[in-house]
């Protein structure tokens, strides 16, 4: 089941490349589409100073001459308020007030400009205002004729210059809406990107991720059966020479395993013929309670060696697969130990038939069932369903184990009991065994103490897990 986090962030590598690169072209596209903005914001700012600054630079010129700003004729056409939105006059008082929107760009701009075109004057402010509605029918002729007035206007820049005299010259210049082709020149780049980038990306990914995933399974079968699968290189040179390199260290590991296997076969067989012959011998020793104790000990070496031959051994028997019934079978084991005569209860478990290799789960759960009597003095079993596994939890009422070495009780020839005496302390390779075993079907075991709800000590707790399904 995915969580949140997944559905919002892939986990594959192809998948978080994809959407990295997706992800770094839309954040590019947006940074793009601010600074086009600001570029066509600023644009139009240059535009508005360029055009009052030739106005105001001819009106200076037309005062100066004593030539009045507009002939008669024109400002008998023009009389009709907002007809026209391009005026220059000479007002008493500034036109500019601070509820205007304030333009210090064009001001500065403006600044920059006059002085040099020989225009005095002792104050300059630029602000806009609201456009005054023009008629639809010289609206209509504008964008019949394509004029530079065919574009819906945002606003009007006043921009006034005080004048030696103390008059103000004002110039009103409209400011057009800003052009909305950049958003679709943006969404069409975006596009563009996409198509362009996105369609080689995928298929780049894909060809990268089956190369992997190829990888991976044969890890995961080597894992599992430790027999050597030579996978066929593919992808790109990287991924087919890791593959090879991974041919190779199986085929080498499977090597070394086969002659681990072959020399422990041999030293088992070297060991146990005279150990069986010792074995008949002690037979004949005339002391019987010599005679016991002698052979207590062949005994105890025959079922070390044989500890630690299953150990090694573990994962390549080649047991197949069997359909088991864990409950049937917990109930089973935990009857043999009734029989012995320890105290060993088993709650209500649930019919649950599981593939597993029951040889090796059979010894796994002997060996956690034999730790909970020997040191805890008895042991309550229990099978819990969960919801893609299964846990077995064995409980026992012993002295527990400090939490420093719960971890060491898994390395092979530790025992908790520090005596060499094996019918008190065991070999030391019991959990070991049974965490291999639980291993080789992909699932784990884990001890825990529990405590009284006082603080004290109330045992120990071993969770056997198998996956389900």
């Amino acid at each position: 089941m995915k969580t949140g986090r997944q559905w919002l962030w892939p986990s594959s590598l192809s998948g978080r490349l994809i959407a990295t690169i997706a992800l770094a072209l839309l954040i590019g596209q947006l940074i793009n589409a601010v600074l086009l903005v600001r570029i066509q914001h600023a644009q139009a700012q240059d535009r508005v100073a360029a055009e009052a600054a030739l106005r105001i630079i001819a009106a200076t010129e037309r005062l100066e001459e004593g030539r009045p700003l507009r002939a008669r004729s024109f400002d008998r056409m023009r009389r009709s308020p907002g007809v026209r939105l391009r005026r220059t006059d000479l007002l008493p008082a500034n036109p500019v007030t601070a509820a205007m929107e304030q333009l210090p760009a064009v001001a500065e701009r403006l600044e920059s400009i006059l002085p040099s075109y020989g225009v005095e004057y002792r104050q300059l402010v630029a602000g806009m205002t609201d456009a005054p509605p023009r008629p639809r029918r010289l609206a209509r002729m504008a964008a019949d004729i394509g004029g530079r007035d065919a574009r819906q206007v945002r606003g009007l820049a006043i921009v006034a210059v005080q004048r030696p005299d103390g008059q103000w010259l004002t110039v009103r210049v409209p400011v057009p809406e800003n052009s909305s082709r950049i958003g679709a020149t943006i969404i069409a780049q975006t596009v563009l990107l996409y198509l362009v980038m996105m369609i080689p990306l995928v298929w780049l990914t894909r060809r990268i991720a089956r190369s992997m995933g190829a990888l991976r399974e044969g890890v995961a079968r080597f894992e599992a059966t430790q027999e050597p699968q030579p996978i066929t290189p593919s992808g790109p040179s990287d991924l087919a020479d890791l593959t090879r390199s991974f041919n190779a260290m199986s085929a080498r590991i499977a090597t070394m395993l086969n002659e681990k296997d072959v020399m422990l076969g041999a030293i088992g067989h070297d060991l146990k013929t005279p150990l069986a012959a010792l074995r008949v011998r002690v037979e004949s020793v005339p002391d019987e309670r010599q005679r016991a104790r002698m052979a207590d000990s062949i005994d105890d070496i025959t079922h070390t060696l044989d500890d630690i031959l299953s150990l090694a051994r573990i994962g390549r028997t080649g047991e197949p697969l069997e359909p088991v019934n864990l409950g049937a079978l917990v109930e089973m084991i935990a009857e043999e130990f009734v029989d012995l005569g320890h105290e060993v209860t088993v709650a209500d478990a649930p019919r649950l038939v599981i593939p597993l290799q029951l040889t090796w789960i059979r010894r796994a759960l002997r060996n956690v069932i034999g730790n909970a009597v020997r040191y805890g003095a008895r042991a309550r079993v229990s099978i819990a369903r969960g919801a893609d596994s299964v846990s077995i939890v064995v409980e026992d009422d012993g002295p527990g184990i400090a939490a420093g070495d719960i971890e060491r009780m898994f390395e092979p020839f530790t025992r908790l009991e520090p005596s060499r005496n094996m019918a008190t302390g065991g070999t030391g390779l019991g959990l070991t065994l049974a965490r291999a075993a639980l291993r080789q079907h992909g699932g784990s075991l884990t001890l825990a103490n529990r405590q009284n709800g006082d603080g004290t000590m109330a045992g120990l707790t071993a969770t056997l897990t198998l996956p389900v399904g």
